[in-house]
């Protein structure tokens, strides 16, 4: 009876362990889901509102030293793009037809983060319109608030946030083009009441 006992007693111990550990795998997978969700990396980035840091910047094709100053004065679409991603190759091309479409309204502007040669690569052979401002600090990530690219954020021409989020294609352009617009249609509302 004993025997009986002491072996009852160490399955339900280890039924026991089984079980913390499956609760504990349970709970990391859910903050890796909420943590991954499109919801959250929504929520990256500098809050809707907030100025813009301050940086500086190399333009990938003259060398020259670009500043967050450079940037103000006309609204501007400032996507953040990694050689090694590959959503970041597949979004040039709808990249560059919005570019087209649009560059009467708003610069474009393509901050690069990563290794200087891997981003020239990444440049090389592609036509990219727009300006490539490459971070020779690796600041603009971490400055930016910034976990997966591409990421994009939409100012208006104080340097000011205006919209954020994932930007793989035309759709998620225009959707920060919309968010611009129906934030200057609001102040414009403010300032006639």
């Amino acid at each position: 009876m004993e025997t009986f006992l002491l072996y009852s007693n160490l399955l339900l111990w280890i039924v026991q362990l089984l079980v913390i550990f499956f609760l504990v795998v349970l709970f990391r997978q859910f903050g890796e889901i909420y943590l991954n969700s499109a919801d959250a990396i929504s929520r990256d980035g500098i809050p809707i509102g907030d100025q813009i840091p301050e940086f500086v910047g190399e333009d990938f094709a003259t060398t020259h030293v670009v500043t967050h100053r450079d940037l103000e004065g006309k609204p501007t679409l400032l996507a953040f793009i990694s050689p090694n991603c590959g959503a970041c190759k597949d979004l040039i091309p709808e990249w560059n037809q919005c570019c087209t479409d649009y560059q009467e309204k708003l610069n474009f502007v393509l901050m690069g983060v990563g290794d200087r040669e891997k981003m020239e690569e990444f440049v090389r052979g592609r036509e990219i319109r727009g300006r490539i401002i490459w971070d020779r600090r690796n600041q603009f990530l971490q400055d930016f608030r910034v976990r997966v690219t591409p990421f994009a954020f939409i100012l208006d021409e104080k340097g000011i946030v205006r919209g954020k989020g994932l930007c793989n294609g035309k759709e998620h352009i225009e959707d920060l083009l919309e968010e611009l617009e129906s934030t200057r249609q609001t102040n414009e509302q403010e300032v006639f009441r």
